[in-house]
C-alpha cells in the first residue's frame, strides 16, 4: 500500500495511452505498451522520492499535464494524421483566422480524459490515512530501481536499431509517426523537444556524410538561351479543392459543370495528387512554385521563409518574366509577404489590394478575386507570370444560404453541404475567369493552370462523401483523400485530352518550364509531359509509381508495407513497389535537408 497511488498513476497513464490509440484508430502493440510503460517510469519514478502527500498532488498535476497534451494530439492527429511538435511553435500566431476549422475537430467524448482527476482526487482522500511514508533512503532505492528499469527497457531496442543502422534513427526521419511507434508517445515528445530546440538554436542535426551529399547532388544553375515568344503563364491554386468532385452529380445536378467542360479544351490529369503535409495550403504553393517537399513538421513558410529554394517564379524572372502573387488575405499570413519576396515575386497583391465588399468565409469571394487577380495580372508587361491563391472553399465551408443552388437535403453533415455549396460556386468562379481571359485576349496563347491545394479534410472512411465516392478499401480511400484535379492549357491549343501521367504538386514547376521551353534549375520533380514513370512521394514515405501504391507500416523500419495495383485495388507482391520504397524516402530526405540546411545558398557560396 505504500506506493499504491504511484500503482494507479502508471495504470491511469497507460490507460491513458491506449485510449488514444482507439481514438485514432493507430497501433497498440505488447511491445509499445512495454515501450510506453518505461518511459512513464524514466519520467515520474522521481516522485518516489518525495512524501505520500507531496508525491499524490504531484502525480495529480501530471496526470492534468498528460491529459492536456494526449487531448492535443488527438485534435491535431484528427486533421493532419500527425502529432504535435515542437516546431509548431511558429505556425501557432496562424491559427486564429482559421479557429472555425479547428473547432470541428473537438467532441464531447474527449472529456474523458479528464475523468480521472476527480477520481484519483477521490482515491487521495480515501487513502490519506492509510498509507504510510518509507524512510528516504528506502524511497531512494525504489526510484533508483524503476528509474533504472525503465531506462533499460527503453533503451535496448534503440541501441538494437542503430547496430542495424534503421533509417528512422541514422538518417533524417521522414516521419513523424514512425518515430512515434519507435520511441513511444513520450519517448517521442522528449526527442521532438529535444531536436526541435536544435533547429530553434541553429544547431544541425544532420551528420557529416548528408552534408556532404549536397555538391554531388545539386548542380550549378546557369540561365540557358532565352527562348523566343515566351507565353503568360496563370496558374490558378483552389482551395480544398478534390478530384472526385469533378464529373459528380448531386440529384441530377453537375458540381463542377465549368471544370466538367474544361477537359475539352485542356490537358487533363487525372492520376494527380496533393503532396502536403500539416502546412496544407502554404504546403501547396511550397511544392509548385520549389518541387520541393514540405517538412514534416510545420510549415516551411514559417520556419524557413528566408531560404535560398531558387524557385519557379525566381527561376522565371532570368528570362524577363514579371512576376505577381495574388492571395486576398492578410499579407503575413502564414509568412506569405516574407516567403513570396524571397522566392521571387516581383509583387504580392494581397487583401488591402482587392475589394473590400464580397466576402465569403475568410475572404473575399472567388469570382471576385480572380477577375480582379486578372485585372492586376493585365498590368505586368508580357510575359508575366501570375499565381493566384483562392480562398472560398475553406473550411469550415462557411456559405450565404441566398447562394445555394444545390438540393443537398439527402446529407446530414452540415461540413459536407458546406463544401459542395462552396465547390459549386468556386466552380463558377472558374467558368466566369476563363470567360473573362477569353474577352480580354489573355487565353488563347497562354499557359493556364488550374489545380487543388488539397482534400476537405472530410474524407475519412464512413462519411457522407466517402460514401458519395463508393470508397470503401485502401486504395479507394487513397484516391479520394489524395487526388485533386489538375488542367493545363497549352499556349496555342484548342482541343482537349487525357494524359494519364502519374504526377503530384512537385511536378507542376519542371511541367511549366517544359512547356514553355526553358531548362530547369534543380528541382526534385519531374515534367508530366516527358512521358517517363516517376515516383510521388508523400510525406510518410508512402507512395504512387506505374500502377501501384505503396502504403507503409509506420510500425516497423523503412521497407516494411503493403503494395497495392490500382487497376484491381488489391494487394499484390512487394516486388512491385520493392524498388521504389528507398527512392521514396530518398526524395523527402534530400528535400528535408535541402530546406532545413538552406543548402542552395550553401553551395552558392562554395
Amino acid at each position: 500500500m505504500i506506493f499504491l497511488d504511484y500503482a494507479i498513476y502508471l495504470a491511469i497513464s497507460m490507460f491513458k495511452l491506449f485510449l488514444f490509440s482507439v481514438y485514432t484508430e493507430t497501433e497498440f502493440s505488447v511491445g509499445f505498451f512495454i515501450l510506453n510503460i518505461a518511459t512513464v517510469l524514466v519520467l515520474s519514478s522521481w516522485t518516489l522520492l518525495l512524501k505520500a502527500k507531496t508525491r499524490r498532488w504531484v502525480l495529480l498535476s501530471l496526470l492534468f499535464l498528460h491529459s492536456t497534451l494526449v487531448v492535443s494530439d488527438i485534435w491535431y492527429y484528427r486533421y493532419f494524421e500527425d502529432l504535435l511538435s515542437v516546431m509548431l511553435i511558429a505556425d501557432v500566431p496562424q491559427m486564429s483566422s482559421v479557429g472555425g476549422g479547428f473547432l470541428t475537430l473537438v467532441t464531447w467524448k474527449d472529456l474523458i480524459f479528464f475523468a480521472d482527476l476527480p477520481l484519483f482526487s477521490a482515491a487521495f482522500l480515501y487513502f490519506r490515512n492509510k498509507t504510510g511514508t518509507l524512510p528516504k533512503n528506502k524511497r531512494l532505492q525504489f526510484a533508483g530501481a524503476g528509474f533504472a528499469a525503465g531506462l533499460i527497457v527503453f533503451i535496448a531496442p534503440l541501441a538494437w536499431s542503430y547496430v542495424q543502422k534503421e533509417g528512422w534513427l541514422v538518417d533524417n526521419p521522414i516521419s513523424n509517426m514512425r518515430e512515434y511507434y519507435q520511441l513511444g508517445f513520450w519517448g517521442y515528445h522528449g526527442a521532438d523537444l529535444i531536436n526541435g530546440a536544435a533547429s530553434l538554436a541553429g544547431s544541425s542535426s544532420l551528420s557529416s556524410d548528408q552534408l556532404d551529399l549536397l555538391p554531388d547532388a545539386i548542380r550549378e544553375i546557369e540561365a540557358a538561351p532565352i527562348p523566343e515568344d515566351l507565353p503568360n503563364i496563370i496558374v490558378v491554386q483552389l482551395e480544398s479543392f478534390q478530384s472526385s468532385v469533378i464529373g459528380q452529380k448531386i440529384n441530377g445536378k453537375e458540381l463542377t459543370p465549368n471544370l466538367n467542360q474544361l477537359k475539352e479544351e485542356t490537358i487533363y490529369f487525372p492520376n494527380f495528387y496533393h503532396q502536403t503535409h500539416e502546412g496544407r495550403t502554404s504546403d501547396a504553393e511550397f511544392l509548385t512554385l520549389s518541387s520541393l517537399h514540405p517538412v514534416k513538421s510545420g510549415s516551411v513558410y514559417t520556419q524557413y521563409a528566408g531560404n535560398d529554394f531558387n524557385g519557379l517564379p525566381a527561376h522565371l524572372q532570368r528570362y524577363g518574366y514579371e512576376t505577381a502573387a495574388m492571395h486576398a488575405f492578410e499579407r503575413t499570413f502564414w509568412n506569405r509577404d516574407k516567403f513570396y519576396e524571397n522566392i521571387g515575386f516581383d509583387r504580392f497583391y494581397s487583401r488591402k489590394d482587392f475589394s473590400e465588399e464580397g466576402k465569403i468565409g475568410m475572404a473575399l469571394n472567388d469570382k471576385d478575386f480572380l477577375s480582379e487577380s486578372i485585372a492586376f495580372a493585365s498590368e505586368q508587361d508580357s510575359p508575366f507570370f501570375a499565381f493566384m491563391v483562392a480562398l472560398t472553399s475553406h473550411t469550415p465551408y462557411e456559405f450565404p444560404q441566398e447562394l445555394e443552388k444545390l438540393d443537398l437535403n439527402d446529407y446530414d453533415d452540415d461540413l459536407v453541404k458546406g463544401y459542395y455549396h462552396t465547390v459549386h460556386y468556386v466552380d463558377e468562379a472558374v467558368g466566369e475567369m476563363i470567360s473573362e481571359l477569353k474577352q480580354k485576349g489573355l487565353w488563347d496563347d497562354s499557359l493556364v493552370i488550374f489545380y487543388g491545394d488539397h482534400d476537405s479534410g472530410l474524407t475519412q472512411k464512413g462519411t457522407e462523401m466517402a460514401e458519395d465516392a463508393n470508397a470503401e478499401n485502401v486504395v479507394d480511400l487513397f484516391e479520394l483523400d489524395q487526388g485533386v484535379p489538375l488542367f493545363i492549357k497549352a499556349p496555342g491549343s484548342s482541343g482537349g485530352e487525357i494524359n494519364e501521367s502519374v504526377g503530384g504538386q512537385i511536378d507542376i514547376a519542371p511541367t511549366i518550364l517544359d512547356m514553355i521551353g526553358i531548362d530547369p534549375p534543380y528541382l526534385l520533380g519531374s515534367s508530366l509531359m516527358d512521358e517517363e514513370e516517376n515516383v510521388t512521394a508523400f510525406r510518410d514515405g508512402s507512395f504512387r509509381y506505374n500502377e501501384f501504391y505503396y502504403k507503409p507500416d509506420l510500425t516497423a523500419p523503412i521497407g516494411s508495407g503493403t503494395c497495392y495495383s490500382v487497376q484491381t485495388e488489391e494487394q499484390v507482391a512487394f516486388g512491385n513497389c520493392e524498388d521504389e520504397v528507398e527512392e521514396a524516402a530518398e526524395q523527402l530526405r534530400t528535400s528535408d535537408l535541402i530546406i532545413q540546411e538552406n543548402a542552395l545558398e550553401k553551395i552558392k557560396e562554395k
